[in-house]
């Protein structure tokens, strides 16, 4: 039983350390893609691109969320990387989904083999 524990730990810690590093990696697009609201002109940017950016920012937030509240810190990476990457990656979607949830992933499967642990007990 103590190895499945052991198991489920290093499995969550995998989770977090893969957030940490999907964050730094969507992190960056982000920081490039706030070059949108840096123009010469007036001109603020559409209501679009207002929104696209608050999904990438909020999906940034899911995975430091999932840290500390997997469960809340999943729901906001899912929802966000479904609406992100749908509206900006075109073909390419799916597999940028795909990744970005891994750590979500990862975290359902340590719910399912705490949740069976449990009821082992």
């Amino acid at each position: 039983m103590q190895l499945h524990i052991d198991h489920i730990k290093a499995s969550r810690a995998t989770a977090r350390i893969l957030s940490l590093m999907l964050f730094a990696l969507w992190g960056a697009f982000f920081i490039e893609h706030l070059s949108w609201f840096t123009t010469e002109s007036l001109d603020t940017p559409p209501l679009r691109i207002w929104l696209v950016q608050c999904s990438h920012f909020l999906l940034l937030v899911g995975y430091l969320i999932s840290i500390k509240w997997e469960k809340i810190g999943s729901v906001l990476i899912t929802v966000n990387a479904v609406l992100f990457f749908g509206y900006v990656a075109g073909r390419n979607a799916l597999p940028f989904i795909i990744v970005s949830l891994f750590p979500v992933m990862i975290y359902g499967y340590c719910w399912m083999k705490q949740k069976h642990l449990t009821r082992a007990v």
